[in-house]
Protein backbone atom coordinates (compact mmCIF):
# COMPACT_ATOMS: atom_id res chain seq x y z
CA UNK A 1 0.00 0.00 0.00
CA UNK A 2 1.26 3.43 -0.78
CA UNK A 3 1.09 6.45 1.38
CA UNK A 4 -0.93 9.23 0.24
CA UNK A 5 0.03 10.88 -2.59
CA UNK A 6 -0.47 14.05 -4.26
CA UNK A 7 -4.23 15.11 -4.71
CA UNK A 8 -6.16 16.17 -7.38
CA UNK A 9 -8.98 18.61 -7.37
CA UNK A 10 -12.45 18.01 -9.40
CA UNK A 11 -15.28 20.56 -8.19
CA UNK A 12 -18.90 19.81 -9.49
CA UNK A 13 -21.61 22.11 -8.53
CA UNK A 14 -25.47 22.64 -7.99
CA UNK A 15 -26.54 25.78 -8.14
CA UNK A 16 -29.89 27.11 -6.60
CA UNK A 17 -31.72 29.87 -8.77
CA UNK A 18 -29.75 28.71 -11.99
CA UNK A 19 -26.28 30.82 -11.14
CA UNK A 20 -24.03 28.93 -13.15
CA UNK A 21 -20.76 28.13 -11.79
CA UNK A 22 -20.84 28.32 -8.30
CA UNK A 23 -17.55 26.64 -7.33
CA UNK A 24 -14.57 27.59 -9.35
CA UNK A 25 -11.06 26.42 -9.32
CA UNK A 26 -10.89 23.87 -6.77
CA UNK A 27 -7.39 22.78 -6.18
CA UNK A 28 -5.79 20.18 -3.66
CA UNK A 29 -2.26 20.38 -2.23
CA UNK A 30 -0.72 18.15 -0.11
CA UNK A 31 0.99 19.15 3.04
CA UNK A 32 4.94 18.66 3.01
CA UNK A 33 5.45 16.75 4.81
CA UNK A 34 3.16 14.26 3.97
CA UNK A 35 1.19 14.31 7.24
CA UNK A 36 -1.99 13.37 5.71
CA UNK A 37 -3.08 17.56 5.46
CA UNK A 38 -5.19 18.45 1.95
CA UNK A 39 -5.32 22.15 1.82
CA UNK A 40 -8.25 22.29 -0.75
CA UNK A 41 -8.53 25.70 -2.21
CA UNK A 42 -11.32 27.28 -4.31
CA UNK A 43 -13.48 30.10 -5.44
CA UNK A 44 -16.92 31.10 -4.71
CA UNK A 45 -18.97 33.19 -7.06
CA UNK A 46 -22.11 34.65 -7.63
CA UNK A 47 -24.12 36.11 -10.26
CA UNK A 48 -26.50 37.96 -7.86
CA UNK A 49 -24.58 41.68 -8.14
CA UNK A 50 -25.21 43.94 -5.12
CA UNK A 51 -26.40 40.49 -2.76
CA UNK A 52 -24.61 38.66 0.36
CA UNK A 53 -24.31 35.16 -0.72
CA UNK A 54 -24.63 32.42 1.96
CA UNK A 55 -23.50 28.93 0.86
CA UNK A 56 -24.40 25.32 1.61
CA UNK A 57 -20.96 23.07 0.90
CA UNK A 58 -20.74 19.55 0.80
CA UNK A 59 -17.19 17.94 0.65
CA UNK A 60 -16.89 14.53 -1.31
CA UNK A 61 -13.66 12.51 -1.76
CA UNK A 62 -13.85 9.69 -4.67
CA UNK A 63 -10.74 6.54 -5.13
CA UNK A 64 -10.30 6.28 -8.26
CA UNK A 65 -13.94 4.94 -10.21
CA UNK A 66 -14.97 3.94 -6.77
CA UNK A 67 -17.83 5.06 -4.75
CA UNK A 68 -17.60 8.96 -2.98
CA UNK A 69 -17.28 9.34 0.39
CA UNK A 70 -18.07 12.33 2.38
CA UNK A 71 -14.64 13.90 3.95
CA UNK A 72 -15.40 14.27 7.19
CA UNK A 73 -12.43 15.62 9.23
CA UNK A 74 -12.04 19.02 7.93
CA UNK A 75 -10.75 22.52 9.53
CA UNK A 76 -10.74 26.36 8.32
CA UNK A 77 -13.34 28.20 6.68
CA UNK A 78 -16.17 26.04 5.18
CA UNK A 79 -14.82 22.88 7.78
CA UNK A 80 -18.22 23.87 9.52
CA UNK A 81 -19.73 23.15 5.92
CA UNK A 82 -21.20 27.34 5.62
CA UNK A 83 -19.79 29.95 4.15
CA UNK A 84 -20.88 34.15 3.70
CA UNK A 85 -19.60 35.52 0.90
CA UNK A 86 -17.95 35.08 -2.35
CA UNK A 87 -14.35 34.90 -3.03
CA UNK A 88 -11.22 32.74 -2.60
CA UNK A 89 -11.58 30.18 0.64
CA UNK A 90 -9.55 27.58 1.77
CA UNK A 91 -10.19 24.36 4.00
CA UNK A 92 -8.07 21.39 5.15
CA UNK A 93 -8.64 17.92 4.70
CA UNK A 94 -7.27 15.41 7.81
CA UNK A 95 -7.13 12.40 4.92
CA UNK A 96 -5.19 10.46 6.66
CA UNK A 97 -7.97 10.50 9.60
CA UNK A 98 -11.04 9.73 7.35
CA UNK A 99 -8.92 6.92 5.18
CA UNK A 100 -6.34 5.35 7.24
CA UNK A 101 -2.50 5.92 6.40
CA UNK A 102 -1.78 3.18 4.36
CA UNK A 103 -4.44 4.04 1.93
CA UNK A 104 -3.80 3.48 -1.80
CA UNK A 105 -4.85 7.51 -3.01
CA UNK A 106 -2.61 7.68 -5.54
CA UNK A 107 -5.79 9.16 -7.77
CA UNK A 108 -7.92 10.75 -5.21
CA UNK A 109 -10.33 13.22 -6.60
CA UNK A 110 -11.96 15.70 -4.14
CA UNK A 111 -15.48 17.34 -5.63
CA UNK A 112 -17.46 20.58 -3.79
CA UNK A 113 -21.04 20.71 -3.77
CA UNK A 114 -22.71 24.30 -3.20
CA UNK A 115 -25.87 25.36 -2.57
CA UNK A 116 -26.75 29.38 -2.74
CA UNK A 117 -29.16 31.47 -0.89
CA UNK A 118 -28.91 35.38 -0.82
CA UNK A 119 -28.67 36.85 2.68
CA UNK A 120 -31.37 39.57 3.49
CA UNK A 121 -29.49 43.17 3.36
CA UNK A 122 -27.72 43.90 7.22
CA UNK A 123 -28.44 47.23 7.05
CA UNK A 124 -31.67 49.35 5.22
CA UNK A 125 -30.78 52.86 4.49
CA UNK A 126 -33.02 55.37 3.73
CA UNK A 127 -31.78 58.62 1.88
CA UNK A 128 -33.72 61.95 2.76
CA UNK A 129 -32.74 63.19 0.02
CA UNK A 130 -34.40 61.21 -2.87
CA UNK A 131 -36.61 58.71 -0.31
CA UNK A 132 -35.27 55.84 -1.87
CA UNK A 133 -33.97 52.75 -0.01
CA UNK A 134 -30.36 50.87 -1.06
CA UNK A 135 -29.13 47.96 0.89
CA UNK A 136 -26.28 47.41 2.90
CA UNK A 137 -23.91 44.85 4.19
CA UNK A 138 -21.11 46.91 5.48
CA UNK A 139 -21.30 48.45 9.39
CA UNK A 140 -21.41 52.24 8.46
CA UNK A 141 -18.90 54.31 10.64
CA UNK A 142 -19.91 56.24 13.46
CA UNK A 143 -17.65 59.31 11.88
CA UNK A 144 -19.90 59.57 9.00
CA UNK A 145 -22.05 62.46 9.61
CA UNK A 146 -24.29 61.71 6.36
CA UNK A 147 -25.49 58.43 8.42
CA UNK A 148 -26.73 61.08 10.76
CA UNK A 149 -28.15 63.95 8.75
CA UNK A 150 -28.96 63.02 5.54
CA UNK A 151 -29.23 59.20 5.96
CA UNK A 152 -31.29 56.43 7.78
CA UNK A 153 -29.28 53.51 8.73
CA UNK A 154 -31.55 50.36 9.89
CA UNK A 155 -30.14 47.66 11.24
CA UNK A 156 -31.84 44.21 10.56
CA UNK A 157 -33.51 42.23 13.77
CA UNK A 158 -33.78 38.30 13.54
CA UNK A 159 -36.80 36.92 14.72
CA UNK A 160 -36.22 34.75 17.76
CA UNK A 161 -37.11 33.98 21.19
CA UNK A 162 -35.36 35.79 24.34
CA UNK A 163 -35.97 36.24 28.07
CA UNK A 164 -37.45 39.29 28.74
CA UNK A 165 -37.49 41.18 31.95
CA UNK A 166 -34.56 41.54 34.71
CA UNK A 167 -32.90 38.89 36.64
CA UNK A 168 -32.56 38.43 40.30
CA UNK A 169 -29.44 39.85 40.62
CA UNK A 170 -30.52 42.86 38.80
CA UNK A 171 -33.13 43.00 41.74
CA UNK A 172 -30.94 42.12 44.42
CA UNK A 173 -28.28 44.59 43.55
CA UNK A 174 -30.37 47.43 42.75
CA UNK A 175 -32.61 46.41 45.70
CA UNK A 176 -35.90 46.63 44.10
CA UNK A 177 -38.65 44.28 44.48
CA UNK A 178 -41.16 45.53 41.50
CA UNK A 179 -42.50 42.61 39.68
CA UNK A 180 -43.22 44.70 36.82
CA UNK A 181 -40.11 43.56 35.15
CA UNK A 182 -40.60 39.78 36.15
CA UNK A 183 -38.65 37.28 33.40
CA UNK A 184 -40.78 35.74 30.65
CA UNK A 185 -40.22 33.85 27.78
CA UNK A 186 -40.87 36.16 24.47
CA UNK A 187 -40.70 35.27 21.13
CA UNK A 188 -40.83 37.60 17.79
CA UNK A 189 -41.82 35.65 15.23
CA UNK A 190 -40.83 38.04 12.09
CA UNK A 191 -37.26 40.21 11.49
CA UNK A 192 -37.58 43.74 11.31
CA UNK A 193 -35.34 46.26 10.99
CA UNK A 194 -34.27 48.74 13.63
CA UNK A 195 -32.91 52.61 13.11
CA UNK A 196 -28.82 52.59 14.60
CA UNK A 197 -29.23 56.32 16.46
CA UNK A 198 -32.05 57.77 18.05
CA UNK A 199 -33.42 59.73 15.96
CA UNK A 200 -31.90 63.10 15.10
CA UNK A 201 -32.66 66.78 14.64
CA UNK A 202 -31.74 66.90 11.09
CA UNK A 203 -33.24 63.60 9.98
CA UNK A 204 -36.20 64.71 11.74
CA UNK A 205 -36.57 68.31 10.29
CA UNK A 206 -35.64 67.21 7.14
CA UNK A 207 -38.74 64.66 7.04
CA UNK A 208 -41.07 66.96 8.91
CA UNK A 209 -40.60 69.91 6.80
CA UNK A 210 -38.07 69.48 4.29
CA UNK A 211 -35.31 72.39 6.62
CA UNK A 212 -32.06 71.26 6.65
CA UNK A 213 -30.30 71.28 9.90
CA UNK A 214 -26.92 69.78 10.73
CA UNK A 215 -27.84 69.07 14.49
CA UNK A 216 -26.84 65.29 15.28
CA UNK A 217 -28.72 65.17 18.63
CA UNK A 218 -31.71 63.77 19.09
CA UNK A 219 -34.95 65.57 18.34
CA UNK A 220 -36.71 65.67 21.66
CA UNK A 221 -40.15 67.37 22.62
CA UNK A 222 -42.36 65.11 20.34
CA UNK A 223 -45.80 63.76 22.12
CA UNK A 224 -46.60 60.24 20.87
CA UNK A 225 -49.33 61.80 19.17
CA UNK A 226 -47.06 63.83 17.27
CA UNK A 227 -44.95 61.06 16.15
CA UNK A 228 -48.09 58.88 15.13
CA UNK A 229 -50.86 61.32 14.98
CA UNK A 230 -53.95 62.61 16.95
CA UNK A 231 -56.67 59.96 15.57
CA UNK A 232 -56.10 56.74 14.28
CA UNK A 233 -52.48 56.88 15.51
CA UNK A 234 -53.11 56.95 18.90
CA UNK A 235 -55.13 53.97 18.36
CA UNK A 236 -52.07 51.08 18.91
CA UNK A 237 -52.66 47.92 18.71
CA UNK A 238 -56.35 48.17 17.90
CA UNK A 239 -55.49 50.41 14.31
CA UNK A 240 -52.05 48.29 13.37
CA UNK A 241 -49.53 49.81 12.29
CA UNK A 242 -52.42 52.59 10.77
CA UNK A 243 -50.95 56.38 12.20
CA UNK A 244 -52.60 60.05 10.70
CA UNK A 245 -51.19 61.58 7.57
CA UNK A 246 -49.93 64.49 8.70
CA UNK A 247 -48.16 62.86 11.41
CA UNK A 248 -44.55 62.56 11.32
CA UNK A 249 -44.64 58.76 10.16
CA UNK A 250 -47.06 59.65 7.78
CA UNK A 251 -45.29 62.00 5.83
CA UNK A 252 -42.93 59.91 6.21
CA UNK A 253 -44.55 56.87 4.48
CA UNK A 254 -45.85 59.19 1.89
CA UNK A 255 -42.58 60.54 0.66
CA UNK A 256 -41.07 56.74 0.48
CA UNK A 257 -44.11 55.77 -1.56
CA UNK A 258 -45.96 53.92 1.77
CA UNK A 259 -43.72 50.80 0.42
CA UNK A 260 -42.27 50.35 4.28
CA UNK A 261 -43.95 50.50 7.33
CA UNK A 262 -41.86 52.85 9.50
CA UNK A 263 -43.24 52.82 12.94
CA UNK A 264 -42.13 52.93 16.61
CA UNK A 265 -40.67 49.20 17.62
CA UNK A 266 -42.79 47.59 20.48
CA UNK A 267 -41.71 47.40 24.15
CA UNK A 268 -40.79 43.39 23.24
CA UNK A 269 -38.92 44.33 19.75
CA UNK A 270 -37.19 47.41 21.91
CA UNK A 271 -36.01 44.61 24.43
CA UNK A 272 -34.56 41.95 22.03
CA UNK A 273 -33.09 45.30 19.89
CA UNK A 274 -31.34 45.82 23.12
CA UNK A 275 -30.39 42.50 24.17
CA UNK A 276 -28.76 42.23 20.97
CA UNK A 277 -29.11 38.11 21.77
CA UNK A 278 -27.28 38.84 25.43
CA UNK A 279 -27.74 38.91 29.04
CA UNK A 280 -27.15 40.81 31.74
CA UNK A 281 -28.21 44.33 32.63
CA UNK A 282 -26.40 46.77 30.24
CA UNK A 283 -24.89 45.67 26.73
CA UNK A 284 -25.19 42.05 27.56
CA UNK A 285 -21.66 40.97 26.17
CA UNK A 286 -19.03 42.46 28.42
CA UNK A 287 -16.79 41.37 31.23
CA UNK A 288 -17.62 43.21 34.22
CA UNK A 289 -14.25 44.06 35.91
CA UNK A 290 -14.61 42.10 39.27
CA UNK A 291 -16.12 39.00 37.53
CA UNK A 292 -19.55 39.70 38.58
CA UNK A 293 -22.35 41.18 37.38
CA UNK A 294 -21.44 44.26 37.66
CA UNK A 295 -18.59 47.13 37.96
CA UNK A 296 -18.95 47.95 41.42
CA UNK A 297 -17.48 51.71 41.69
CA UNK A 298 -17.03 51.51 46.40
CA UNK A 299 -20.25 50.12 46.22
CA UNK A 300 -21.97 53.17 44.50
CA UNK A 301 -24.81 52.33 42.55
CA UNK A 302 -25.32 55.58 40.88
CA UNK A 303 -22.04 54.80 38.75
CA UNK A 304 -20.89 51.83 36.53
CA UNK A 305 -17.72 51.70 34.86
CA UNK A 306 -18.80 49.98 31.83
CA UNK A 307 -22.12 51.84 31.44
CA UNK A 308 -19.67 54.73 31.00
CA UNK A 309 -18.91 53.42 27.50
CA UNK A 310 -22.34 53.10 26.26
CA UNK A 311 -24.22 55.48 27.97
CA UNK A 312 -24.55 59.27 28.90
CA UNK A 313 -26.51 58.92 32.60
CA UNK A 314 -26.69 61.30 35.53
CA UNK A 315 -22.90 60.65 36.53
CA UNK A 316 -21.58 60.47 33.07
CA UNK A 317 -21.39 63.72 31.64
CA UNK A 318 -24.84 63.86 32.32
CA UNK A 319 -26.21 66.01 29.11
CA UNK A 320 -27.99 65.16 25.38
CA UNK A 321 -25.23 63.98 23.76
CA UNK A 322 -24.66 63.99 19.60
CA UNK A 323 -26.08 60.36 18.34
CA UNK A 324 -23.09 57.86 18.27
CA UNK A 325 -20.32 59.04 20.35
CA UNK A 326 -20.02 56.00 22.67
CA UNK A 327 -19.82 52.45 21.97
CA UNK A 328 -22.26 50.29 20.10
CA UNK A 329 -24.45 47.19 21.39
CA UNK A 330 -23.58 43.79 19.83
CA UNK A 331 -25.30 43.97 16.78
CA UNK A 332 -24.07 48.03 16.04
CA UNK A 333 -27.02 50.03 17.80
CA UNK A 334 -25.85 53.17 19.66
CA UNK A 335 -27.56 55.20 22.58
CA UNK A 336 -29.80 52.41 23.33
CA UNK A 337 -28.64 53.00 27.37
CA UNK A 338 -29.04 56.47 28.33
CA UNK A 339 -29.46 60.23 26.57
CA UNK A 340 -32.99 59.97 26.02
CA UNK A 341 -36.34 58.05 26.33
CA UNK A 342 -37.24 56.47 23.77
CA UNK A 343 -41.50 56.10 22.83
CA UNK A 344 -42.41 52.66 22.14
CA UNK A 345 -46.03 51.48 20.62
CA UNK A 346 -47.24 50.53 23.56
CA UNK A 347 -50.03 51.31 26.17
CA UNK A 348 -48.08 50.78 29.64
CA UNK A 349 -49.58 47.29 31.58
CA UNK A 350 -47.47 47.19 35.01
CA UNK A 351 -47.38 43.29 35.49
CA UNK A 352 -46.20 41.70 32.07
CA UNK A 353 -46.26 38.56 34.16
CA UNK A 354 -44.38 35.19 33.45
CA UNK A 355 -46.28 32.96 30.91
CA UNK A 356 -44.55 32.76 27.43
CA UNK A 357 -46.08 34.89 24.57
CA UNK A 358 -45.50 35.43 21.08
CA UNK A 359 -45.02 38.96 19.11
CA UNK A 360 -46.77 40.88 22.40
CA UNK A 361 -48.06 44.36 21.27
CA UNK A 362 -49.09 45.91 25.17
CA UNK A 363 -52.84 46.09 26.10
CA UNK A 364 -55.72 46.89 23.80
CA UNK A 365 -56.46 49.87 25.54
CA UNK A 366 -54.84 52.32 28.02
CA UNK A 367 -55.11 50.95 31.26
CA UNK A 368 -55.72 54.15 33.52
CA UNK A 369 -56.98 57.31 32.90
CA UNK A 370 -54.10 58.62 32.36
CA UNK A 371 -53.20 57.53 28.98
CA UNK A 372 -49.60 56.02 29.57
CA UNK A 373 -47.21 55.01 26.75
CA UNK A 374 -44.26 53.01 26.98
CA UNK A 375 -40.49 54.46 27.11
CA UNK A 376 -37.35 52.40 27.09
CA UNK A 377 -33.75 52.89 27.77
CA UNK A 378 -33.19 56.05 30.58
CA UNK A 379 -31.91 59.73 29.81
CA UNK A 380 -28.96 61.79 30.12
CA UNK A 381 -30.20 62.69 33.80
CA UNK A 382 -31.26 59.28 35.52
CA UNK A 383 -29.07 56.91 37.07
CA UNK A 384 -27.72 53.53 36.17
CA UNK A 385 -31.19 51.57 37.69
CA UNK A 386 -32.83 53.73 35.19
CA UNK A 387 -30.60 52.98 31.68
CA UNK A 388 -31.23 48.67 31.94
CA UNK A 389 -32.02 46.93 29.67
CA UNK A 390 -34.97 45.25 31.32
CA UNK A 391 -36.16 48.96 33.04
CA UNK A 392 -39.61 49.70 32.05
CA UNK A 393 -41.40 53.33 32.35
CA UNK A 394 -44.04 55.19 30.96
CA UNK A 395 -45.05 58.84 30.26
CA UNK A 396 -48.38 60.55 29.59
CA UNK A 397 -48.87 60.58 25.75
CA UNK A 398 -48.83 64.12 25.43
CA UNK A 399 -45.59 64.04 27.43
CA UNK A 400 -43.42 66.94 25.50
CA UNK A 401 -40.44 66.48 27.85
CA UNK A 402 -37.17 67.72 26.69
CA UNK A 403 -35.14 64.03 27.13
CA UNK A 404 -38.20 61.83 25.77
CA UNK A 405 -36.67 61.28 21.84
CA UNK A 406 -37.32 57.77 19.60
CA UNK A 407 -35.80 55.62 17.06
CA UNK A 408 -37.93 53.85 14.14
CA UNK A 409 -38.32 50.79 12.96
CA UNK A 410 -39.50 49.02 9.55
CA UNK A 411 -41.85 46.00 9.98
CA UNK A 412 -41.40 43.31 7.30
CA UNK A 413 -45.18 42.49 6.37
Amino acid sequence: MKSLAAITGLSFVIASFALGNVVSNVKCTQRWPWNGKVDIDYTLTSENTGTMSKFLLSFYGQIGDGSSFPLKTLSGEGADHIVVGTGTRRVTWDAYSDLGATVDAADVKVAIVARETILPPTYMVLDLNTYEMSNSYVDPSPDDLATKRTQIWFRRVEAGTFMMGSSTEDKEYFRFSSNNEDQHLVTISKPFYIAIYETTEAQFRKIDSETVVTSTKPITGNDYSDIRGENVGTNWPAMGYAVDSGSFLGKLRSKTGHRYVFDLPTEAQWELSCRSNGDGTFIGDLQWNDGSSYSKIDDDKTKDANLNELAWYKNHESTIHNVGLLKPNKIGLYDMHGNVWEWCLDWMKDKLGTSSVTDPTGPLHQISSKLLRIRRGGANGNEPMDCRMARRNSAMAGSTHADYGFRMVIIEQ
